[in-house]
């Protein structure tokens, strides 16, 4: 599956997690400042490759992994590059997979939603528990979107909240919303997807149903 850019931003937060060496940037005036979401609204999108062994227990290696948020369309909202690497594995012959969504420590059974093609060039990905109900009987509390229309560039962060934040971490205004979306791009840059992006993006992910569509028989026909 083609990735395309995304939103872009400076060439400094791509370098963050490579360095290690995090500076503060003052907030610009005027520029609503948004920080991650703590910890307990995050959760976590695992990738494991389980090898077969002919005598003994599998072994079962996570593979990749990034943080997520719970959406009324999604299950969880990630973001792509954690998906991908499942996608390159999947023909792998001496492997299975396996996507979990991990809540408290806890790894459930998860699916992720191919909506085929991925709109504006996102890095976002969604995944659905394998169960239909876990959703609600876990009772995760969903995040709502900024609803002004502020793109990345108007928004003020803390370099020092980056550089400790996970790829998929939404970021949050003041309200609690979310404002923006931590992703990773191919190269390792980082970049940041908008709400209004967000927005976009659950559009096209709603058009797509997570579940199997049962047609019920008539009783004329039994």
């Amino acid at each position: 599956m083609k990735i395309l850019g995304g939103v872009t931003v400076t060439a400094v937060l791509g370098m963050l997690l490579v360095i290690g060496n995090s500076t503060h940037v003052n907030a610009q005036e005027g520029k609503p400042i948004v920080h991650p979401a703590p910890a307990s609204q995050v959760i976590t999108v695992t990738v494991t490759d389980i090898y077969q062994k002919k005598h003994g227990k599998d072994a079962e290696v996570v593979i990749a992994q990034a943080a997520g948020f719970p959406n009324d369309t999604c299950d969880v909202i990630t973001t792509f590059d954690v998906i991908k690497k499942y996608e390159e594995r999947q023909t792998w012959s001496n492997i299975k997979q396996r996507v979990d969504i991990v809540v408290n420590g806890t790894p459930y059974p998860a699916k992720f939603r191919d909506i085929g093609f991925y709109p504006l060039g996102l890095n976002l990905a969604c995944i659905d528990f394998e169960s239909p109900y876990l959703h609600t009987e876990l009772k995760i509390p969903v995040l709502s979107l900024d609803q002004k229309a502020f793109g990345p560039a108007s928004l003020s962060y803390d370099d020092k909240d980056i550089a400790k934040s996970n790829p998929g971490t939404p970021f949050l205004n003041k309200q609690g919303e979310i404002s923006a979306v931590l992703t990773a791009t191919q190269n390792g840059q980082l970049e940041f997807a908008s709400a209004e992006d967000i927005r976009a993006f659950l559009r096209v992910a709603a058009g797509v149903a997570p579940w199997p569509t049962l047609n019920r028989r008539s009783l004329t026909a039994i």
